[in-house]
């Protein structure tokens, strides 16, 4: 099912970024590149460490310009918490096609194992369906029981494109 995949999707990016952005690498050079160096993304070949001041306890050394303050600081930045403001997230589905049917009504439909059922003649707000859960594999069949569009609340989604 292609919703099931994009979720599994989504979940392995939150995941993997959460797991692996406050390591510390030390480059084959002897170089520790905490996650603001600007060459933390080039380092492929590295040993990892939890924290810049473990990688510096084995003998790390920052690279040439970058400051123990200077990390710190925007370590502290790009951790604090941020307001929520929904509107920064668009308003509403868009109906890219112009069917008449939004992006939520679209996915609806793709991921129904049966045939739909529509509010109106008109045929555009898709109201029963049947949809399994891959959360609790339970069956779900009235639309509006189905959140789509927040697998991650909005607000950590952004924190996570953010700090990326």
């Amino acid at each position: 099912m292609k919703t099931s995949s994009f979720v599994i999707s989504i979940v392995a990016l939150f995941f993997t970024h959460s797991t692996l952005a406050d390591i510390t690498k030390m480059s084959s050079s002897g170089l520790c590149h905490p996650p603001q160096s600007g060459w933390y993304d080039r380092t492929k070949n590295y040993e990892a460490f939890e924290s810049l001041e473990a990688c510096l306890s084995a003998g790390g050394a920052l690279p040439t310009g970058v400051s123990r303050t200077e990390v710190a600081s925007a370590h502290e930045k790009s951790h604090r918490k941020q307001p929520y403001n929904r509107s920064e997230f668009g308003h509403g589905w868009a109906d890219a096609d112009g069917n008449c049917r939004d992006s939520r009504a679209e996915a609806l439909i793709a991921s129904s194992t049966t045939q739909v059922q529509f509010a109106g003649e008109q045929r555009c707000r898709v109201v029963t369906g049947r949809w399994i859960s891959p959360f609790t594999n339970r069956v779900i069949q009235n639309a509006g029981d189905i959140d789509i569009d927040h697998v991650f609340c909005t607000l950590v989604t952004r924190n996570i494109l953010v700090s990326t």
